[in-house]
């Protein structure tokens, strides 16, 4: 079994991956990388809520828990629960969000900001 997070910041990472190199854009990129995460968990939803407990442990667990970004390889891949490979998997999703951000960024920042300033500020000497 892996940590939550591992499996939270994996499906963050692979909707983060999906949206760089698709050509999709959209204004809500923050929120399908949360969702995505929080899709990833879904099969351990059984250890916070008693409701269909059963329900998510069989199928998040079998093969059919792929769908949810891997959970099962996951677990099989750590089934020691080392916060090593919680922290490489952040660290991993950290640098692909920012590669996500300088791949969607249509212009430079400072720019764009330098124009909105009131001609007064932008006097130069």
């Amino acid at each position: 079994m892996s940590l939550a997070i591992t499996h939270f910041a994996f499906g963050a990472l692979c909707a983060t991956l999906l949206l760089a190199y698709l050509p999709v854009r959209t204004r809500y990129g923050f929120t399908v990388a949360v969702g995505s995460g929080i899709w990833a968990m879904l099969p351990d939803f059984w250890h916070v809520a008693p409701v269909a407990g059963r329900a998510f442990r069989e199928v998040g667990h079998s093969a059919v828990g792929n769908v949810f970004w891997f959970h099962p390889l996951l677990d099989a891949a750590d089934p020691a629960d080392t916060h090593i490979v919680g922290a490489v998997t952040v660290g991993v999703y950290f640098l692909v969000s920012l590669v996500h951000a300088e791949r969607r960024r249509d212009g430079p920042v400072l720019a764009i900001e330098w124009e909105r300033l009131p001609r007064v500020l932008r006097r130069r000497r």
